[in-house]
């Protein structure tokens, strides 16, 4: 009695350490981690991963999205470098980012030139990741400031500005890549265009020589080259 609950615990602990060899091997090979801001995740990458998952889908693509550094090692960070910062030997350049002023078209009603004036009477949509947007859109667009008297509200996060934008809360100032599909289609308006800002987008390879990294990367450009530019 006592060789046969032997067997079975031995058994059982056998099939287990299979299963983990089983699981670490598959990680290695076909798991990816991927890093990057939560609202780029949300807004921009996710929506196209089904395209790279088709493409290639042996891949298991992991997300690690706490705008901080990710706890675990990870195989490819997606990144943002600041103004006047050099790109890293192990980055390379994915894009420039472009910055506009949106509101919801229920905010933004009459011609072209009553919209931008209606736009500085709305309440500031603001972000705490990235308190200084307005001013550095205000330099872009050589526009005076809005007044900082004027009502404000504040989010902790980008995608929460902008729903808060396509819920017609006020007028916001985001990148291109995170609301064309919402210009586009129309649930939000740019009355003064993009214009590019001093940020730029890079792909950083943590572990390079790995063929499922080279995919990623070679897939992550391709998708950027064809994502349309905003109209003049």
């Amino acid at each position: 009695m006592e060789g046969r609950v032997f067997g079975f615990a031995l058994t059982a602990a056998f099939d287990q350490i299979e299963d983990a060899i089983r699981i670490v091997a598959k990680g290695d090979d076909s798991t990816l981690d991927v890093a990057c801001l939560s609202t780029f995740a949300m807004r921009w990458l996710i929506p196209r991963l089904h395209d790279f998952t088709a493409k290639y889908p042996r891949y298991d693509v992991r997300l690690a999205t706490d705008d901080r550094l990710p706890r675990t090692l990870i195989d490819v960070q997606i990144a943002v470098l600041p103004p006047g910062a050099s790109i890293p030997d192990n980055c390379s350049l994915l894009f420039q980012e472009q910055l506009g002023l949106v509101v919801a078209p229920s905010a933004a009603t009459g011609e072209l030139h009553c919209v931008r004036a209606g736009t500085a009477t709305l309440p500031r949509l603001e972000t705490r990741t990235r308190p200084h947007v307005w001013h550095e859109w205000s330099r872009l667009a050589n526009q005076d400031e809005q007044d900082a008297a004027l009502a404000t509200r504040i989010f902790d996060h980008y995608h929460l500005t902008i729903e808060a934008a396509l819920g017609g809360l006020g007028a916001a100032i985001a990148p291109w890549h995170l609301v064309a599909g919402d210009v586009v289609s129309g649930r939000l308006v740019a009355p003064y265009g993009f214009l590019h800002s001093d940020y730029r987008y890079v792909v950083k390879v943590e572990r390079p020589g790995r063929r499922k990294i080279e995919h990623f990367v070679e897939w992550l450009k391709e998708a950027i080259a064809d994502f349309p530019a905003p109209a003049p």
